[in-house]
Protein backbone atom coordinates (compact mmCIF):
# COMPACT_ATOMS: atom_id res chain seq x y z
CA UNK A 1 0.00 0.00 0.00
CA UNK A 2 2.81 2.35 0.94
CA UNK A 3 4.40 1.62 -2.56
CA UNK A 4 1.46 2.54 -4.22
CA UNK A 5 0.86 5.95 -2.43
CA UNK A 6 4.51 6.86 -3.12
CA UNK A 7 3.43 6.39 -6.85
CA UNK A 8 -0.33 8.07 -6.34
CA UNK A 9 2.03 11.45 -5.49
CA UNK A 10 4.67 11.17 -7.62
CA UNK A 11 1.98 11.20 -10.63
CA UNK A 12 0.23 13.89 -8.73
CA UNK A 13 2.86 16.19 -8.78
CA UNK A 14 3.92 15.55 -12.37
CA UNK A 15 0.01 16.31 -13.10
CA UNK A 16 0.46 19.40 -10.79
CA UNK A 17 4.01 20.56 -12.72
CA UNK A 18 1.84 20.02 -16.39
CA UNK A 19 -0.79 22.21 -15.34
CA UNK A 20 0.98 24.95 -14.53
CA UNK A 21 2.92 24.61 -17.72
CA UNK A 22 -0.04 24.75 -19.49
CA UNK A 23 -1.72 27.34 -17.72
CA UNK A 24 1.46 29.42 -18.27
CA UNK A 25 1.26 29.10 -21.71
CA UNK A 26 -2.32 29.98 -22.07
CA UNK A 27 -1.61 32.83 -19.53
CA UNK A 28 1.65 34.26 -22.28
CA UNK A 29 -0.95 33.47 -24.87
CA UNK A 30 -3.81 35.75 -23.88
CA UNK A 31 -1.13 38.20 -22.53
CA UNK A 32 0.28 38.28 -26.02
CA UNK A 33 -3.35 39.15 -27.43
CA UNK A 34 -5.07 40.99 -24.24
CA UNK A 35 -7.33 44.02 -24.81
CA UNK A 36 -5.18 47.32 -24.54
CA UNK A 37 -6.82 49.56 -21.72
CA UNK A 38 -4.49 52.46 -21.43
CA UNK A 39 -6.36 55.71 -22.41
CA UNK A 40 -6.45 57.77 -18.85
CA UNK A 41 -7.87 61.25 -20.25
CA UNK A 42 -8.09 63.16 -23.37
CA UNK A 43 -7.81 66.80 -23.92
CA UNK A 44 -8.19 69.70 -26.63
CA UNK A 45 -7.04 72.92 -26.22
CA UNK A 46 -6.22 72.47 -22.81
CA UNK A 47 -9.67 71.42 -21.63
CA UNK A 48 -10.92 67.71 -20.46
CA UNK A 49 -13.13 66.06 -22.50
CA UNK A 50 -15.11 63.32 -21.97
CA UNK A 51 -16.52 60.29 -24.03
CA UNK A 52 -19.89 59.61 -25.60
CA UNK A 53 -22.62 58.29 -23.25
CA UNK A 54 -21.78 61.75 -20.89
CA UNK A 55 -24.10 64.23 -22.81
CA UNK A 56 -21.08 66.41 -23.62
CA UNK A 57 -20.66 67.96 -26.69
CA UNK A 58 -17.71 70.10 -27.68
CA UNK A 59 -18.13 72.77 -30.35
CA UNK A 60 -15.47 73.48 -32.59
CA UNK A 61 -15.52 76.25 -35.60
CA UNK A 62 -14.84 74.95 -39.06
CA UNK A 63 -10.97 76.09 -39.78
CA UNK A 64 -10.30 75.75 -36.76
CA UNK A 65 -6.62 74.23 -35.51
CA UNK A 66 -6.57 72.35 -32.11
CA UNK A 67 -4.57 70.26 -30.37
CA UNK A 68 -5.35 66.59 -29.08
CA UNK A 69 -3.47 65.55 -25.73
CA UNK A 70 -3.85 61.94 -24.44
CA UNK A 71 -2.69 60.52 -21.69
CA UNK A 72 -1.99 56.62 -21.50
CA UNK A 73 -0.96 54.19 -19.07
CA UNK A 74 -1.27 50.09 -19.26
CA UNK A 75 -1.05 47.20 -16.99
CA UNK A 76 0.97 45.96 -19.06
CA UNK A 77 4.11 46.64 -21.69
CA UNK A 78 3.58 47.30 -25.15
CA UNK A 79 5.83 47.57 -28.15
CA UNK A 80 5.92 49.88 -30.65
CA UNK A 81 2.34 51.24 -29.58
CA UNK A 82 1.32 54.36 -31.42
CA UNK A 83 -1.52 57.04 -30.44
CA UNK A 84 -4.27 58.18 -33.00
CA UNK A 85 -6.95 61.02 -33.28
CA UNK A 86 -9.04 61.33 -36.23
CA UNK A 87 -12.69 62.68 -37.46
CA UNK A 88 -13.76 60.73 -40.30
CA UNK A 89 -17.33 61.28 -42.37
CA UNK A 90 -15.62 64.55 -44.33
CA UNK A 91 -16.30 64.27 -48.18
CA UNK A 92 -13.05 65.02 -49.53
CA UNK A 93 -9.02 63.94 -49.83
CA UNK A 94 -7.66 65.74 -47.18
CA UNK A 95 -8.10 63.74 -43.95
CA UNK A 96 -8.81 65.03 -40.68
CA UNK A 97 -6.07 62.82 -38.50
CA UNK A 98 -2.50 62.89 -36.56
CA UNK A 99 -1.06 60.04 -35.13
CA UNK A 100 2.05 60.06 -32.91
CA UNK A 101 5.58 57.81 -33.60
CA UNK A 102 5.95 54.81 -32.20
CA UNK A 103 6.87 53.90 -28.74
CA UNK A 104 7.44 51.46 -25.48
CA UNK A 105 5.08 51.51 -23.24
CA UNK A 106 6.42 50.17 -19.92
CA UNK A 107 3.84 48.41 -17.52
CA UNK A 108 2.77 50.98 -15.18
CA UNK A 109 4.54 54.26 -16.55
CA UNK A 110 2.11 57.40 -17.35
CA UNK A 111 2.98 58.97 -21.08
CA UNK A 112 1.59 62.15 -22.83
CA UNK A 113 1.24 62.41 -26.39
CA UNK A 114 0.12 65.24 -28.34
CA UNK A 115 -1.48 65.37 -31.80
CA UNK A 116 -2.47 67.86 -34.46
CA UNK A 117 -6.13 68.60 -36.09
CA UNK A 118 -7.18 71.12 -38.29
CA UNK A 119 -10.91 71.52 -39.52
CA UNK A 120 -11.55 72.21 -43.17
CA UNK A 121 -13.05 75.06 -43.70
CA UNK A 122 -15.55 73.80 -46.43
CA UNK A 123 -16.64 70.82 -44.26
CA UNK A 124 -20.55 70.84 -43.46
CA UNK A 125 -21.85 71.99 -40.23
CA UNK A 126 -22.69 69.14 -38.58
CA UNK A 127 -21.93 66.62 -35.50
CA UNK A 128 -19.17 64.30 -35.65
CA UNK A 129 -17.02 61.65 -34.02
CA UNK A 130 -13.77 62.40 -32.73
CA UNK A 131 -12.08 59.08 -31.96
CA UNK A 132 -9.05 58.48 -30.35
CA UNK A 133 -7.19 54.96 -30.43
CA UNK A 134 -4.18 53.47 -29.01
CA UNK A 135 -2.76 50.72 -30.77
CA UNK A 136 0.56 48.00 -30.76
CA UNK A 137 1.61 45.63 -33.08
CA UNK A 138 -0.18 42.44 -32.07
CA UNK A 139 -2.66 43.78 -28.77
CA UNK A 140 -6.38 44.45 -30.00
CA UNK A 141 -6.58 48.43 -30.28
CA UNK A 142 -7.99 50.55 -27.45
CA UNK A 143 -11.07 53.12 -28.86
CA UNK A 144 -12.53 55.94 -27.45
CA UNK A 145 -15.28 58.30 -29.08
CA UNK A 146 -15.91 61.73 -28.30
CA UNK A 147 -18.53 64.16 -29.62
CA UNK A 148 -17.60 67.19 -31.65
CA UNK A 149 -20.08 69.86 -32.97
CA UNK A 150 -18.82 71.86 -35.46
CA UNK A 151 -20.09 75.15 -36.47
CA UNK A 152 -18.94 78.21 -38.29
CA UNK A 153 -18.08 81.85 -37.35
CA UNK A 154 -20.66 84.75 -38.04
CA UNK A 155 -17.70 86.15 -39.79
CA UNK A 156 -15.70 84.66 -42.03
CA UNK A 157 -14.11 84.77 -45.63
CA UNK A 158 -12.49 82.25 -48.00
CA UNK A 159 -10.00 83.46 -50.09
CA UNK A 160 -10.38 80.46 -53.26
CA UNK A 161 -8.20 81.46 -55.77
CA UNK A 162 -5.62 84.44 -56.96
CA UNK A 163 -5.63 84.51 -60.55
CA UNK A 164 -2.32 86.66 -61.92
CA UNK A 165 -1.87 88.35 -64.90
CA UNK A 166 0.62 87.27 -67.07
CA UNK A 167 0.07 84.27 -64.67
CA UNK A 168 3.83 83.28 -64.48
CA UNK A 169 6.38 86.10 -65.00
CA UNK A 170 6.21 89.88 -66.25
CA UNK A 171 8.44 92.61 -67.33
CA UNK A 172 9.88 95.47 -65.06
CA UNK A 173 7.72 98.36 -66.59
CA UNK A 174 4.91 96.54 -67.59
CA UNK A 175 1.43 96.22 -66.15
CA UNK A 176 0.59 93.28 -63.41
CA UNK A 177 -3.73 92.17 -63.37
CA UNK A 178 -4.85 90.18 -60.47
CA UNK A 179 -8.40 88.81 -59.78
CA UNK A 180 -9.37 87.56 -56.18
CA UNK A 181 -11.80 84.55 -55.72
CA UNK A 182 -13.33 84.69 -52.46
CA UNK A 183 -15.82 82.61 -50.71
CA UNK A 184 -18.48 83.59 -47.44
CA UNK A 185 -18.00 80.79 -44.99
CA UNK A 186 -19.92 82.62 -42.34
CA UNK A 187 -23.50 82.98 -41.06
CA UNK A 188 -23.86 86.90 -42.06
CA UNK A 189 -23.59 88.76 -45.07
CA UNK A 190 -20.66 91.10 -45.87
CA UNK A 191 -20.62 94.40 -46.93
CA UNK A 192 -17.62 96.78 -48.33
CA UNK A 193 -15.33 94.04 -48.59
CA UNK A 194 -11.97 95.31 -49.27
CA UNK A 195 -9.21 94.13 -51.21
CA UNK A 196 -5.89 94.82 -51.14
CA UNK A 197 -3.09 93.18 -53.44
CA UNK A 198 0.95 94.38 -52.88
CA UNK A 199 3.97 93.06 -53.60
CA UNK A 200 5.88 94.57 -50.60
CA UNK A 201 9.59 93.83 -51.55
CA UNK A 202 8.41 96.23 -54.47
CA UNK A 203 6.52 98.56 -51.89
CA UNK A 204 3.12 99.24 -54.68
CA UNK A 205 -0.11 97.71 -53.69
CA UNK A 206 -3.85 98.54 -54.97
CA UNK A 207 -6.80 97.88 -54.03
CA UNK A 208 -10.26 97.20 -55.30
CA UNK A 209 -14.11 96.88 -53.06
CA UNK A 210 -17.02 94.32 -53.05
CA UNK A 211 -20.24 95.99 -52.31
CA UNK A 212 -21.52 92.90 -50.70
CA UNK A 213 -21.02 89.16 -50.38
CA UNK A 214 -24.21 86.98 -48.96
CA UNK A 215 -23.87 84.38 -46.53
CA UNK A 216 -22.81 80.73 -47.08
CA UNK A 217 -25.99 78.61 -48.25
CA UNK A 218 -28.43 81.26 -48.15
CA UNK A 219 -32.03 80.80 -48.53
CA UNK A 220 -33.03 82.92 -51.50
CA UNK A 221 -32.96 81.80 -55.11
CA UNK A 222 -30.71 84.56 -56.26
CA UNK A 223 -27.90 84.83 -54.01
CA UNK A 224 -24.37 83.98 -54.08
CA UNK A 225 -22.18 83.51 -51.80
CA UNK A 226 -18.97 83.36 -53.83
CA UNK A 227 -17.54 86.23 -56.15
CA UNK A 228 -14.52 87.23 -58.06
CA UNK A 229 -13.07 90.63 -57.40
CA UNK A 230 -12.63 93.11 -60.68
CA UNK A 231 -9.18 92.91 -61.96
CA UNK A 232 -6.84 95.33 -59.68
CA UNK A 233 -4.11 97.23 -61.77
CA UNK A 234 0.07 97.57 -60.17
CA UNK A 235 2.45 98.79 -62.84
CA UNK A 236 6.31 96.63 -62.13
CA UNK A 237 8.79 99.39 -61.33
CA UNK A 238 10.99 99.44 -64.41
CA UNK A 239 14.10 99.72 -62.14
CA UNK A 240 12.92 96.31 -60.56
CA UNK A 241 15.67 93.26 -60.01
CA UNK A 242 15.09 89.73 -61.54
CA UNK A 243 14.01 87.38 -58.95
CA UNK A 244 10.54 86.08 -57.46
CA UNK A 245 8.48 88.30 -56.04
CA UNK A 246 5.80 87.23 -53.09
CA UNK A 247 2.06 88.99 -54.31
CA UNK A 248 0.29 89.40 -50.91
CA UNK A 249 -3.68 89.43 -51.32
CA UNK A 250 -5.35 90.93 -47.85
CA UNK A 251 -9.18 91.09 -47.32
CA UNK A 252 -10.62 93.11 -44.78
CA UNK A 253 -13.98 92.69 -44.00
CA UNK A 254 -16.76 93.30 -40.69
CA UNK A 255 -15.95 97.20 -40.34
CA UNK A 256 -12.00 96.08 -40.92
CA UNK A 257 -12.04 94.02 -37.98
CA UNK A 258 -11.89 90.83 -39.42
CA UNK A 259 -8.73 90.03 -42.38
CA UNK A 260 -7.71 87.07 -44.48
CA UNK A 261 -4.43 86.65 -45.97
CA UNK A 262 -3.39 84.50 -48.58
CA UNK A 263 -0.08 84.52 -50.77
CA UNK A 264 1.18 84.00 -54.86
CA UNK A 265 4.10 84.81 -56.45
CA UNK A 266 5.10 86.17 -59.47
CA UNK A 267 8.99 86.16 -61.50
CA UNK A 268 10.05 89.73 -62.35
CA UNK A 269 12.14 89.83 -65.62
CA UNK A 270 14.41 92.65 -64.98
CA UNK A 271 16.18 95.54 -67.16
CA UNK A 272 19.80 93.48 -66.86
CA UNK A 273 18.08 90.35 -67.89
CA UNK A 274 16.00 91.84 -70.95
CA UNK A 275 19.51 93.83 -72.22
CA UNK A 276 21.09 90.43 -71.68
CA UNK A 277 18.90 88.94 -74.05
CA UNK A 278 18.19 91.53 -76.44
CA UNK A 279 20.68 90.29 -79.14
CA UNK A 280 18.92 87.50 -79.19
CA UNK A 281 17.21 86.20 -82.53
CA UNK A 282 13.68 86.61 -80.92
CA UNK A 283 14.23 89.74 -79.60
CA UNK A 284 15.68 91.71 -82.82
CA UNK A 285 13.52 90.36 -85.67
CA UNK A 286 9.95 91.74 -86.50
CA UNK A 287 7.63 89.62 -88.21
CA UNK A 288 4.46 91.00 -89.85
CA UNK A 289 2.24 89.02 -91.94
CA UNK A 290 -0.60 90.17 -93.89
CA UNK A 291 -3.46 89.61 -94.52
CA UNK A 292 -4.86 86.95 -92.32
CA UNK A 293 -7.51 85.68 -94.59
CA UNK A 294 -8.76 86.15 -98.28
CA UNK A 295 -11.05 84.91 -100.18
CA UNK A 296 -9.72 81.86 -102.90
CA UNK A 297 -11.45 80.93 -105.89
CA UNK A 298 -11.20 77.32 -106.97
CA UNK A 299 -9.15 77.22 -110.50
CA UNK A 300 -8.64 81.01 -110.10
CA UNK A 301 -4.80 81.16 -109.60
CA UNK A 302 -5.03 81.18 -106.14
CA UNK A 303 -3.88 84.44 -103.85
CA UNK A 304 -0.49 86.29 -102.51
CA UNK A 305 0.07 86.63 -98.84
CA UNK A 306 2.70 88.89 -97.71
CA UNK A 307 5.33 88.25 -95.16
CA UNK A 308 7.99 91.22 -93.63
CA UNK A 309 10.72 89.80 -91.78
CA UNK A 310 13.21 92.92 -90.23
CA UNK A 311 16.42 92.15 -88.94
CA UNK A 312 17.19 94.91 -86.47
CA UNK A 313 20.09 92.66 -85.26
CA UNK A 314 24.17 93.97 -85.71
CA UNK A 315 24.38 90.41 -87.88
CA UNK A 316 22.76 89.29 -90.89
CA UNK A 317 20.67 86.01 -90.00
CA UNK A 318 19.03 83.25 -92.11
CA UNK A 319 15.21 82.27 -92.25
CA UNK A 320 13.45 79.45 -92.95
CA UNK A 321 9.91 80.26 -94.00
CA UNK A 322 7.48 76.60 -94.29
CA UNK A 323 3.52 76.26 -94.58
CA UNK A 324 2.02 73.36 -93.37
CA UNK A 325 -1.71 72.47 -91.93
CA UNK A 326 -3.51 72.48 -95.42
CA UNK A 327 -3.74 69.42 -97.85
CA UNK A 328 -6.50 71.68 -99.15
CA UNK A 329 -4.01 73.93 -100.92
CA UNK A 330 -0.87 74.28 -102.86
CA UNK A 331 1.84 76.64 -101.65
CA UNK A 332 4.62 78.60 -103.41
CA UNK A 333 7.04 80.79 -101.80
CA UNK A 334 8.78 83.22 -103.21
CA UNK A 335 11.75 84.14 -103.79
CA UNK A 336 13.15 80.93 -101.65
CA UNK A 337 12.10 79.34 -98.51
CA UNK A 338 15.14 80.50 -97.30
CA UNK A 339 15.84 84.01 -96.68
CA UNK A 340 18.93 85.52 -95.65
CA UNK A 341 18.59 89.12 -93.91
CA UNK A 342 20.86 91.55 -93.66
CA UNK A 343 21.64 93.55 -90.48
CA UNK A 344 19.14 96.48 -90.28
CA UNK A 345 17.17 95.46 -93.46
CA UNK A 346 14.00 93.59 -94.18
CA UNK A 347 12.77 91.55 -96.64
CA UNK A 348 9.29 90.23 -97.97
CA UNK A 349 8.25 86.53 -98.81
CA UNK A 350 5.17 86.05 -100.88
CA UNK A 351 3.54 83.14 -100.02
CA UNK A 352 1.25 82.15 -102.89
CA UNK A 353 -1.97 79.42 -101.80
CA UNK A 354 -4.28 78.35 -104.69
CA UNK A 355 -7.07 75.95 -103.64
CA UNK A 356 -7.81 72.10 -105.20
CA UNK A 357 -10.61 70.95 -106.85
CA UNK A 358 -10.77 68.92 -103.83
CA UNK A 359 -11.04 71.77 -101.22
CA UNK A 360 -14.22 72.28 -99.47
CA UNK A 361 -15.85 75.46 -99.94
CA UNK A 362 -15.91 77.73 -97.02
CA UNK A 363 -13.42 78.57 -94.08
CA UNK A 364 -9.83 76.87 -94.31
CA UNK A 365 -6.76 77.41 -92.41
CA UNK A 366 -2.93 76.82 -92.70
CA UNK A 367 0.13 77.88 -90.69
CA UNK A 368 3.10 79.84 -91.76
CA UNK A 369 6.11 79.28 -89.92
CA UNK A 370 9.47 80.82 -89.50
CA UNK A 371 12.46 79.63 -87.51
CA UNK A 372 15.88 81.02 -87.55
CA UNK A 373 18.42 78.15 -86.94
CA UNK A 374 16.59 75.09 -84.87
CA UNK A 375 14.68 78.11 -83.34
CA UNK A 376 11.01 78.92 -84.36
CA UNK A 377 10.23 82.51 -84.05
CA UNK A 378 6.86 82.87 -84.91
CA UNK A 379 4.02 80.74 -85.93
CA UNK A 380 0.95 82.24 -87.41
CA UNK A 381 -2.53 81.05 -88.21
CA UNK A 382 -3.90 82.42 -91.69
CA UNK A 383 -7.22 81.74 -93.13
CA UNK A 384 -8.53 81.41 -96.70
CA UNK A 385 -12.12 81.40 -97.92
CA UNK A 386 -12.83 78.89 -100.81
CA UNK A 387 -15.31 79.81 -103.13
CA UNK A 388 -16.31 77.55 -106.34
CA UNK A 389 -16.03 79.04 -109.96
CA UNK A 390 -18.49 81.38 -111.03
CA UNK A 391 -19.16 82.00 -115.24
CA UNK A 392 -17.57 85.59 -115.29
CA UNK A 393 -19.24 88.84 -117.00
CA UNK A 394 -16.36 88.61 -119.33
CA UNK A 395 -17.05 85.04 -120.97
CA UNK A 396 -20.69 85.93 -120.81
CA UNK A 397 -20.15 89.20 -122.92
CA UNK A 398 -17.50 87.04 -125.24
CA UNK A 399 -20.35 84.44 -125.91
CA UNK A 400 -22.93 87.04 -126.85
CA UNK A 401 -20.71 88.77 -128.89
CA UNK A 402 -19.67 85.57 -131.03
CA UNK A 403 -23.22 84.44 -131.11
CA UNK A 404 -24.34 88.09 -132.24
CA UNK A 405 -21.53 88.65 -134.81
CA UNK A 406 -22.58 85.08 -136.37
CA UNK A 407 -26.54 85.93 -136.58
CA UNK A 408 -25.06 89.52 -138.23
CA UNK A 409 -23.00 87.92 -140.51
CA UNK A 410 -26.34 85.08 -141.89
CA UNK A 411 -28.05 88.06 -141.98
CA UNK A 412 -25.96 89.81 -143.98
CA UNK A 413 -25.24 86.83 -146.43
CA UNK A 414 -29.48 86.83 -146.49
CA UNK A 415 -29.73 90.19 -147.48
CA UNK A 416 -27.56 90.52 -149.64
CA UNK A 417 -28.55 87.10 -151.98
CA UNK A 418 -32.60 89.21 -151.85
CA UNK A 419 -30.82 92.36 -153.34
CA UNK A 420 -29.61 90.09 -155.77
CA UNK A 421 -32.01 88.45 -156.79
CA UNK A 422 -34.25 91.28 -157.04
CA UNK A 423 -31.75 93.24 -159.47
CA UNK A 424 -31.68 90.07 -161.35
CA UNK A 425 -35.28 90.17 -162.09
CA UNK A 426 -36.09 93.63 -162.40
CA UNK A 427 -33.49 93.27 -165.74
CA UNK A 428 -35.30 90.56 -167.30
CA UNK A 429 -38.88 92.37 -167.12
CA UNK A 430 -37.49 95.67 -168.21
CA UNK A 431 -39.08 96.79 -171.71
CA UNK A 432 -36.79 97.38 -174.65
CA UNK A 433 -36.97 101.29 -176.56
CA UNK A 434 -38.37 101.12 -179.38
CA UNK A 435 -36.42 102.79 -182.81
CA UNK A 436 -37.75 105.94 -183.80
CA UNK A 437 -37.09 107.77 -187.30
CA UNK A 438 -36.05 111.62 -187.65
CA UNK A 439 -36.77 113.25 -190.81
Amino acid sequence: MLGVGKMMNKKMKLFSVLMLFVIGILAAGFASAAQISAIQEVKISGDVIDETGTNYILGLERGEEFDVKVKVSSAFALDDAQVEAMVRGYDHDDLIDDISDTFDMKAGVTYYKTLNLKLPSRMDQDTYQLRVMVSDRNNTQEVKDYTLEIDTARHKLEIKDIVLNPENEVQAGRSLLTTVRLKNRGESQEEDIKVKVSIPALGISASDYIDELDEEDCADSGCDDSTTSEEIYMRIPVDAATGDYTVKVEVGYDDGDEKETETATIRIIGEEETAATSDTTTAKTIITVGPEIQDITKGAGGVVYLLTISNTASTSKTYAVSTGGADWADFSITPSKVVVVDAGESSTVYISVSAKDTATAGENSFTLSIKSGEKTLKEVALKANVVEPKTSGWKTLKRALEVGLFVLIVLLVILGLIIGFTKLKGSEEEPKEEEKTYY
